[in-house]
């Protein structure tokens, strides 16, 4: 493979983990809204960015800024009805 196109294969791939992260993000507002972190494993979680430390590699501050970002761009977390 010459120089060029492998250049342009890292390029492309970058736009499509963009799109993926993008994806991700907005499934993640719909998990967060809804109050389902924890349902893979039928458990109630504190919240979904230590569900999110909890289940992935990510670090306190990587998981809250994932769940800030997801907020953020998709107009936060829907009420949640209130549980019995």
């Amino acid at each position: 493979m010459s120089d060029g196109a492998l250049a342009g294969q890292v390029l492309g791939l970058r736009g499509l983990v963009d799109r993926l992260e993008g994806h991700w993000l907005q499934r993640l507002a719909v998990v967060d809204g809804r109050g389902a972190a924890g349902a893979e494993l039928d458990q109630a979680v504190g919240s979904i960015a230590s569900w999110l430390r909890g289940r992935l590699p990510l670090g306190a501050g990587a998981a809250a800024r994932s769940v800030r970002t997801a907020r953020a761009l998709f107009g936060g977390p829907c009420p949640r009805p209130p549980r019995p």
